[in-house]
């Protein structure tokens, strides 16, 4: 292993490769010194010759662990450097699916890589250069000898910002090493994550075995000590209708969380599976004494406390000694102990990763849960004296009247962390400017700025896009500086500067004037095509600048976007800009503009929108003793065709009878409502039953041309209309799907039906097959489990409509203790017998366009 750290014995590396012509070049540069430099080109024996000659040294690259990696080894191997290339680049195939022999190359290679950015997007964040070459990889011929040098020159200058990257994320990187150290591994494990560290056999050892599906067997901490008036949440967790993460009827790739949202101490809240949030939505700036008050590594001691941490770790007492041994280092003031914060904090994210060797969901789950409970509790008792202004998943900032109702704030808060054997950090504050839990600015007594969120943050080198208007949204809510101020006196160029990366969504990037189509959709772009998927924009004052813009092509339709947050007329300048002036046409009036409105944003809140539609109805049927009345006052309400089907899809008018009945006779009321003629054409395309048909006629008298019907009784052929429709129900898959739409719940119920016929509202597969299922016969909500073999054969899917055959009654499973290689001993838990659905039929299934329901109302 090198010696730790060896700034010599560290190489930035970055290959490029022309795979139509099989071609390469790499550059290797020096850490320490920046002048050593090693360039190969397309040379095969001098890449194995380095390679041997430096295999115990670090490679540092970007986005390495997915490209240059496979790139390197696939040569060292021999393989066609083309063919590795397509394979990573077109087909997105990993380095160890392409390159067989992979490990016979040990790399120690350092991946700078930071989530969603590309290596020029930060070179344009710090200011460099960012233009790209100009030579096409898609090049089919030998390359000139300038095409070579011009491509060895941005090869050299990837590395350097590579090199630089690693400067800003150099804590990351010695801290990789460090634990390397503490722990006296050999540098196999470098390229391995902070969790995958952890969870390693050397350090935790997460133990290779099944996870237990028990992931809801939910219970809460004995510390908390609740008043009944929050009791409510804690049993929202322990109801079985809740144990899923997502919204009924909605997939996981969807943002639909289950949650529960209620008012806490005056204040809105959010409690879901992964976390509390609240944050006071009446007003955004508030002075005085202020609080925070939050849980020191609050999972990490809650594992410990509680014994929480996964059942997949052959010893978890190991992880209490990891814990102990950071905070000895600390108090040693070794700065080594940074290195094992993380991996310590990433252990309960672990329990939630399926793909992580120490998948433990229901520990994962109760971590978090006793995290809330803990946080509620404080809030409860904290409630009498003080203002609740925030609550986060391990913290709140409360207002104190006085220095008095402080330091009762502060008796009560210790009191409540001794109880519930958690430790409060808590910090005096002057001023919160808040919008929400996510973004605001808390100002210490000392003047100093504690901000969290994207339009209030402190950029860093690697983040620097419009940092100009954090700096003058920050100067003016925490020191009431004005925006002009911060801006005009501001002589930085680099602060002017918006990066606008393209993403895989789009194609081009233009520059000029829009041109607009149909629909005001810009169709055209009177200007110039950009090379290039990273450019550096600045406000322009000249009125002949153009803007920037993205090409979408849908369905063979080009459409063109202009870029997000960039301004009408605007300047690219991807050269270095360290160095520069602030060019006389930068127009710092935009930004003047653009900092004004973002201040307008974090002070306004937003008012809750409330959907009177249901009101309106409510009153419209309270008011209408026949559904006619009621279409009535409807129509005078302005209640929307598309609207009102959806509330009768819903079943919500079942007052007046059945959802197939309301929606046709809706479509009757429509064409005869208010009219006194119909002529006879009309009449046979919009009448197809001869009954409704001879009640019209009925009521009106026909033409003396015989083409029309006048002086129609439209009221009077309605009512009869009515009385003669079936009293039907649409399928009820349509009423419930509806139902979850409109109102997140189902409450159809078909009491006529002679079986029990389910309707699927969530699955879950990832341990074993689980369901909610809802009974259209009498309402009930169910949390079952499955056979696993049956579900293989016939798997269920949300929304099917199914009718259970058979059960088997069978014990659950606990774990009562571990065997000496570190797996759990499983036994029956005769506590808890469980219910496993054994066959089932599916009755309904939505297929998309061709819907078939295969029931009648007695369940055939």
């Amino acid at each position: 292993m090198i010696d730790i750290i060896d700034k010599s014995k560290i190489y930035g590396y970055d290959f490029e490769v022309y795979s139509k012509i099989n071609w390469f070049c790499v550059t290797f540069i020096n850490y320490e010194d920046r002048n050593k430099e090693v360039v190969i080109v397309n040379d095969r024996a001098k890449l194995i010759e380095f390679y041997n000659s430096h295999k115990d040294d670090i490679f540092i690259s970007y986005n390495g662990r997915q490209y240059d990696t496979g790139i390197f080894k696939g040569i060292l191997d021999g393989m066609n450097v083309g063919f590795v290339n397509d394979k990573l680049i077109k087909e997105g195939k990993k380095p160890f699916q392409v390159v067989k022999n992979a490990k016979k190359y040990p790399l120690n290679d350092y991946d700078t890589i930071l989530k969603d950015k590309s290596l020029k997007q930060l070179e344009a964040f710090m200011g460099d250069d960012i233009r790209e070459t100009e030579v096409d990889f898609n090049i089919d011929r030998p390359l000139t000898e300038e095409e070579i040098k011009q491509t060895l020159y941005y090869n050299h200058h990837d590395v350097i910002e590579v090199l630089r990257v690693l400067d800003y994320c150099w804590d990351d990187f010695e801290g990789q090493l460090d634990i390397i150290e503490l722990y006296g591994l050999d540098m196999s494990y470098f390229t391995k994550t902070k969790v995958q560290l952890a969870v390693s056999p050397k350090i935790l050892n997460a133990v290779d075995q099944h996870t237990l599906d028990d992931e809801f067997d939910i219970r809460l901490p004995e510390t908390i000590q609740l008043s009944d008036k929050y009791k409510f949440i804690p049993e929202w967790y322990m109801n079985p209708k809740n144990w899923r993460y997502k919204e009924h009827l909605r997939s996981e790739d969807n943002q639909h969380n289950n949650q529960l949202c209620c008012t806490v101490a005056g204040i809105p809240h959010v409690f879901a599976w992964g976390g509390c949030h609240g944050a006071d939505d009446k007003e955004a700036v508030f002075e005085g004494i202020i609080l925070h008050a939050d849980v020191a590594s609050m999972y990490p001691t809650t594992d410990i406390e509680y014994g929480l941490l996964s059942r997949k770790f052959k010893n978890p007492d190991d992880f209490k000694q990891m814990r102990d041994f950071r905070l000895k280092l600390k108090s040693e003031k070794n700065p080594k102990n940074k290195a094992l914060k993380p991996m310590i904090n990433g252990v309960y994210g672990a329990g939630k990763d399926r793909n992580n060797p120490s998948y433990d969901p229901l520990m994962a789950n109760l971590t978090c849960i006793f995290g809330q409970m803990f946080i509620l509790d404080l809030i409860d008792k904290l409630e009498p004296y003080c203002r609740l202004l925030q609550t986060n998943t391990d913290g709140i900032f409360v207002l104190c009247e006085n220095e008095e109702m402080k330091n009762k704030v502060i008796e009560i808060t210790n009191q409540v962390g001794e109880r519930l054997k958690m430790e409060f950090e808590i910090d005096e504050y002057t001023k919160l400017i808040q919008k929400d839990v996510n973004n605001y600015i808390a100002v210490k007594k000392n003047g100093e700025l504690e901000c969290k969120g994207a339009m209030v943050k402190f950029n860093k080198p690697i983040d620097n896009d419009l940092p100009i208007l954090n700096d003058a949204v920050r100067n003016y809510l925490a020191y009431d500086i004005p925006v002009e101020q911060t801006i005009n006196e501001c002589n930085e160029y680099i602060k002017f500067q918006k990066v606008i990366k393209l993403s895989a969504k789009y194609k081009e990037i233009w520059y000029g004037n829009g041109v607009s189509g149909k629909d005001n959709k810009i169709t055209f772009i009177n200007g110039e095509l950009l090379k290039g998927k990273v450019h550096r924009v600045f406000a322009s004052k000249r009125q002949s600048d153009g803007s920037i813009y993205k090409l979408k092509i849908e369905k063979g339709v080009k459409s063109y976007e202009q870029f997000a947050n960039t301004p009408t007329h605007l300047f690219i300048d991807n050269e270095d800009v360290h160095d520069k002036s602030i060019p006389e046409y930068l127009d710092k009036e935009y930004y003047i503009n653009e900092a004004k409105k973002r201040i307008d944003m974090f002070l306004t809140k937003d008012e809750e929108r409330v959907d009177e539609t249901p009101y309106i109805l409510f009153d419209c049927m309270n008011r209408s003793s026949t559904f006619y009345e009621f279409l009535k006052k409807c129509t005078e309400n302005k209640i929307t065709k598309k609207i009102l089907e959806q509330y009768l899809i819903a079943d919500c008018c079942n007052i007046y009878g059945k959802t197939k009945k309301l929606l046709t006779f809706r479509e009757y009321f429509t064409v005869l409502n208010g009219k006194d003629k119909i002529t006879l054409t009309t009449l046979n395309k919009k009448i197809k039953d001869d009954n409704i048909k001879n009640i019209i006629i009925s009521n009106s008298e026909i033409s003396k041309s015989g083409k029309s019907y006048n002086n129609i009784n439209y009221e009077k052929s309605l009512l009869e209309i009515f009385d003669i429709i079936p009293n039907e129900n649409i399928n009820p898959y349509e009423i419930m799907t509806m139902q979850i739409n409109k109102f997140d719940s189902v409450r159809y119920v078909d009491s006529s039906l002679k079986n029990d016929m389910w309707f699927v509202l969530n699955t879950r597969n990832v341990i074993a097959p689980n369901l909610i299922i809802y009974n259209i016969k009498n309402g009930e909500i169910q949390y079952r489990k499955v056979d696993k073999k049956i579900f293989k054969i016939l798997p269920l899917q949300d929304g099917d409509i199914i009718e259970i055959k058979n059960s088997k009654k069978e014990f659950a499973k606990k774990i009562i203790g571990k065997d000496e290689e570190g797996k759990n001993i499983i036994a029956a838990d005769i506590d808890k017998e469980l219910d496993i659905i054994t066959q089932y039929e599916i009755l309904y299934r939505n297929y998309g366009k061709g819907k078939s329901l295969i029931v009648d109302s007695e369940g055939n």
